[in-house]
């Protein structure tokens, strides 16, 4: 099966300019070489005649027109590869460029140089020895208390791979004993995979169980650059994503270990295969490519976004003030009456109670307030406490929102627009129910009277 970059990488459009506009440059280069400028002259002078060449073809590069090159594969490659990227634009273009440079892989000889060639020994190398099937170091992505139902081989697994990483032999970890692919598997897109690898040990003081790192691996068919790339964004975003399940789904008595929102969550470990919708969903809108059309799949996208930045900060004020912007990305409307608006839509998608709606509406308009007088700069006491309250309500919404698509979706119905997600909610307003096929979670417990 043919590899979706080569192939665009084979457009005959994309061919036609990379091969004139390198042509262009040389042609340029050879001007130069036989007919320097003056300040060519004096800085071969100072190099000597050996660098004649190197100077007009930098020359020619920098002034000329090799810049039609790189706008060339923005157009025809990287504005139509499906991410996530399994290769970046700066080894493609590096690539290249290093192959035609004079006395470069491709053109080691000046004279007569066939660009077709060129090109094609080019596309080769990339599809040879750039892309291939690799493998990432084993990174965290949660804490899980010792439950030995669970990934056991995970032990075993560590040590492999880190006693292959210490050979310098690349691990290819096998499929888990008594767990299929699909159960090994968090996400798979474009030929990009996360696994669940295993469990490593670590010591702590604050817990009266033994915690394990639970480790994942990412892996498939991309350049080396790429797979370092992948394993620090989506470590980045499982631990975000994760931590929302954490919020909604906590493991007992979680609160005798200190955790803070940059840190890794703590969570059963059986959580992650009932939440791998939630977990699969905010990864594919995450690579997901902007749309300028609204949509529920564009807001969970933005949230995503926001929720990844506001789970970064070490600023208290500035997480809040976040996480309360994602509530806003899912479920606000264009109107006067924002706070009004945002706090009623989140009070019906979450709270079935009328009696205690009106907490719930009053709970979001009080954290939607509050966001705006961080922002203005007003000293809030308690900012780090409303910051985690802001951050567990946005994942109550999160996760209620994918539920009820993934419902919908299952049950046969259309995707629905935010515009009739909304109306729905406005309808509902006084009506004691909860929308349809939303998940029970702890998130009410917000505002619910003790």
């Amino acid at each position: 099966m043919s590899d979706e970059i080569v192939e665009l990488l084979k457009n005959k459009k994309l061919r036609t300019e990379v091969v004139q506009t390198i042509k262009d440059v040389y042609s340029y280069a050879g001007t130069l070489h036989d007919n320097p400028t003056e300040d060519m002259e004096e800085d071969l002078k100072r190099y000597g005649e050996e660098s004649r060449w190197e100077e007009a073809w930098w020359r020619a590069e920098t002034y000329g027109d090799a810049q039609r090159i790189e706008q060339a594969f923005k157009k025809h490659v990287f504005d139509k590869m499906q991410k996530p990227y399994r290769i970046s634009p700066e080894e493609i273009i590096g690539q290249f460029y290093s192959m035609a440079i004079p006395g470069g892989i491709g053109c080691p000889e000046l004279e007569n140089i066939d660009f077709d060639n060129l090109y094609t020994i080019f596309i080769s190398y990339v599809n040879l020895h750039i892309l291939s099937h690799r493998c990432s170091d084993p990174f965290p992505i949660c804490i899980v208390p010792d439950d030995r139902k669970e990934f056991v081989q995970g032990l075993l697994l560590g040590y492999q791979a880190a006693l292959a990483k210490l050979k310098g032999e690349d691990f290819q970890p096998p499929d888990l004993d008594g767990h299929d692919d699909g159960e090994a598997t968090l996400w798979c897109k474009n030929g990009v995979r996360v696994r669940l690898l295993g469990r490593r040990y670590f010591r702590t003081r604050y817990y009266r169980e033994r915690l394990f790192y639970l480790d994942a691996i990412v892996d498939g068919r991309m350049s080396n650059l790429a797979c370092e790339q992948l394993q620090a964004e989506i470590s980045r975003i499982l631990s975000t994503v994760i931590r929302s399940a954490s919020l909604l789904w906590p493991v007992d008595d979680a609160s005798t270990l200190p955790r803070r929102l940059d840190e890794l969550p703590l969570v059963k470990e059986d959580l992650l295969q009932r939440k791998k919708v939630l977990i699969k969903k905010c990864l594919d809108m995450y690579y997901s490519k902007p749309s300028k059309k609204d949509s529920i799949d564009r807001r969970i996208r933005n949230a995503v976004h926001l929720l990844i930045e506001s789970d970064a900060q070490s600023n208290d004020a500035v997480g809040l003030a976040l996480s309360v912007t994602a509530i806003d990305a899912l479920l606000g409307e264009k109107s006067a009456e924002i706070s009004e608006k945002l706090s009623m839509n989140v009070a019906v998608l979450l709270e079935p109670d009328l009696n205690r709606r009106q907490n719930a509406t009053k709970f979001v308009k009080d954290m939607y307030n509050l966001r705006s007088e961080v922002l203005h700069g007003a000293k809030t006491e308690g900012e780090k406490d409303f910051r985690v309250k802001a951050r567990h309500l946005v994942a109550g919404v999160l996760s209620a929102i994918i539920s009820r698509r993934d419902f919908l979706k299952r049950a046969g119905y259309d995707p629905e627009s935010p515009q009739e997600l909304l109306k729905g909610l406005r309808e509902l307003r006084f009506t004691p129910v909860q929308p349809i096929g939303i998940e029970e979670t702890n998130v009410r417990e917000l505002w619910t009277d003790n």
